[in-house]
């Protein structure tokens, strides 16, 4: 378990019903016309993306979530629609899990939300060309604004313990904020999955994050 806020049973029931909601929408695509796909492949995706962050806070291995993030990558791929922050959590596991080649298909099919944006076009930069630029002309949401500060200081590591602090209320306004907290079985982990790729582009030694909140150690 990574997770210390649901127990074992929580996440077994969580991930036994996202597996079966998975099943059925793969099954409705072998008979759907292309309009219906879309929608089908829009909602997949989403269930894809929860299904990742589930199994990595109930202790999956990196193998596993490897195969479950090419899967949703797949599925982002075929069509061309991801929220923000789907995205950047797929980029950002790509990073974490080694599989910067896959995710190369991800960044060729959405490179209109990617490159107007500071924080996704640092780590697509990377993944594509391993060249660590933060991109002060481009814009970066405000929840993300801390990150500025990790960039421009000299101890980068401290900088980015002060931005783990913030992060959980930082994100107050998100719809999985606070999901821990209520009876629907939606809560399936707080991670700053950004926060592990930027650390491991940086070459900041996990060791000194792993014990934070929302650090996502592997």
């Amino acid at each position: 378990m990574r997770d210390n806020l649901k127990d074992i049973d929580y996440y077994k029931s969580f991930l036994n019903y996202q597996y079966e909601r998975i099943e059925k929408k793969m099954a409705k695509l072998k008979n759907s016309d292309e309009d219906k796909k879309q929608r089908i492949l829009i909602s997949l995706t989403g269930y894809e993306v929860d299904l990742l962050k589930a199994e990595f806070s109930s202790g999956a291995s990196k193998e596993d979530l490897r195969v479950l993030l090419i899967r949703a990558i797949e599925i982002v791929c075929a069509n061309h629609k991801v929220t923000y922050d789907d995205l950047l959590t797929l980029l950002s596991l790509a990073i974490l899990l080694n599989a910067k080649s896959d995710a190369v298909r991800l960044i060729n099919s959405s490179k209109d939300l990617i490159y107007t944006d500071r924080l996704l076009k640092f780590i697509a930069a990377y993944i594509e060309t391993g060249i660590v630029d933060w991109d002060n002309t481009t814009t970066i949401r405000k929840e993300y604004e801390a990150l500025n500060q990790v960039f421009s200081a000299d101890d980068k590591e401290e900088a980015i313990k002060k931005y783990l602090a913030g992060w959980y209320e930082a994100h107050s306004e998100y719809a999985w904020y606070n999901s821990h907290l209520r009876d629907s079985d939606t809560y399936c982990g707080y991670w700053s999955f950004e926060s592990g790729a930027i650390a491991k582009i940086l070459g900041i030694k996990e060791n000194n994050l792993c014990n934070l909140n929302y650090y996502p150690t592997l």
